[in-house]
């Protein structure tokens, strides 16, 4: 049988000419930035991309080159936006940050003019990035990387035999508490209904009772989901909505996913381009939101269920915020006052907003009043902000 593309790699070893300042051992950890669909169409967006984005990124990889941790970044697929002859200028725009770049294929990968023909449509993509399948170790976690999109005409979520039998091969090496972090660009959860697709469960039957890790895009939205010994990571587009707003449509800010192994375990959260790590919380002041007037209302980016959100006033602890499932009104107020595209693009901008549960309210009891909101996150990481209410 054809192989298809076993790399494995050390990753202390692809670091010794290229981070000088990673003095810990592959096996303590590492630092993982996550982007979700890159995807220029057009010359402006991919100047933007080389010009604005990669160098707010950059600055994240310098505070990780500080850690003494291996660094690297990984790409969630539709690298581009059907433009194909944009890819060797995309890797050249990620190269230059000076870190390993790894990648999956994505829809918006595959040449539509060879739609008919898998293989001839996934040439470009193989010919600039590499095989489809790829393995790689991080610290103590090994990454494999699968085409989850059959490209006919249009496209559906599969994962072929081929595919299946590479990941057997590996897999049959491996000690039974081997981590393994899967990176395709398709989702492999329903989010609606918290369950695995169907057509990830004969890849999920290889892995057995192994801690997995799925890390997607395609969604252009933040989520996680959990199931059992599973969690997937559904990484928003760091462009914000397909270029057009700054926000991703279920709110979640441009920014990229960030993984962070230390000792043997996993901690993520999503970061800010152009901001701190610490910036996890945005709040509006009562009479902002609509529909939610007389409330405080604060947005937990990068939430899952596991976060715990309070609020005090004056001082005062007053529990747990309400959680609400509305639509970013940051992102609604730039589609209705800021944004100022052709008809087609405004109506794509409006219908793909959709509410989110990220969001929590407070009510305070004084017209006149100094507001804290603690958000913890699964980690017990603390995340605070203080709006004075007049």
């Amino acid at each position: 049988m054809r192989k298809l593309g076993l790399i494995l790699t050390l990753f202390a070893t692809l670091f010794a000419s290229n981070n000088t300042s990673a003095q810990q051992s592959e096996s303590h950890g590492f630092n993982l930035i996550v982007v979700g669909d890159s995807q220029p169409q057009t010359k402006k967006q991919l100047a933007e991309l080389k010009d604005v984005i990669i160098p707010q990124i950059k600055t994240i990889v310098e505070e990780y080159r500080a850690t003494g941790y291996p660094t690297a970044l990984l790409i969630t697929g539709d690298v581009v936006w059907d433009t194909m002859r944009f890819m060797p200028r995309v890797k050249e725009a990620f190269e230059s940050l000076d870190i390993p770049i790894y990648t999956v294929i994505g829809n918006h990968d595959h040449n539509h003019y060879h739609r008919y023909n898998e293989e001839r449509a996934e040439r470009n993509y193989i010919k600039t990035f590499g095989p489809r399948n790829q393995s790689f170790m991080l610290g103590e976690t090994l990454f494999v990387t699968f085409d989850n999109v059959s490209y006919y005409r249009s496209y559906s979520e599969e994962i072929d035999a081929k595919q299946l039998v590479w990941l057997s091969e590996i897999v049959e090496s491996l000690p039974s508490n081997q981590r393994i972090a899967v990176c395709m660009h398709a989702s492999a959860t329903d989010f609606t209904t918290n369950k695995l697709k169907p057509y990830i469960k004969p890849l999920v039957s290889i892995l057995g009772d192994r801690e997995v890790h799925f890390v997607t895009g395609h969604r252009h939205n933040h989520d996680t989901a959990d199931i059992d010994n599973i969690i997937e990571h559904s990484v928003a587009q760091v462009n914000g909505n397909l270029w057009y707003a700054p926000i991703c449509s279920d709110g979640t800010p441009r920014g990229v996913f960030c993984i962070e192994e230390r000792n043997g375990e996993w901690q993520w959260h999503h970061r800010l381009l152009g901001e701190s790590r610490e910036k996890q919380l945005i709040a509006w002041k009562r009479g902002f939101v609509k529909d939610n007037e007389e409330y405080i209302v604060t947005k937990v980016i990068g939430w899952d269920d596991k976060w715990s959100v309070e609020w005090s006033e004056n001082g005062e602890h007053k529990g747990s915020m309400e959680q609400i499932e509305i639509l970013d009104p940051d992102y609604m107020y730039y589609v209705e006052n800021v944004a100022k595209y052709d008809p087609k693009y405004m109506e794509r901008l409006r219908k793909s907003a959709h509410p989110h549960k990220h969001y929590f309210r407070c009510k305070p009891t004084s017209n006149n009043s100094i507001i804290t909101i603690t958000a913890t996150d699964r980690f017990g990481r603390i995340f605070t902000t203080t709006l004075e209410q007049k």
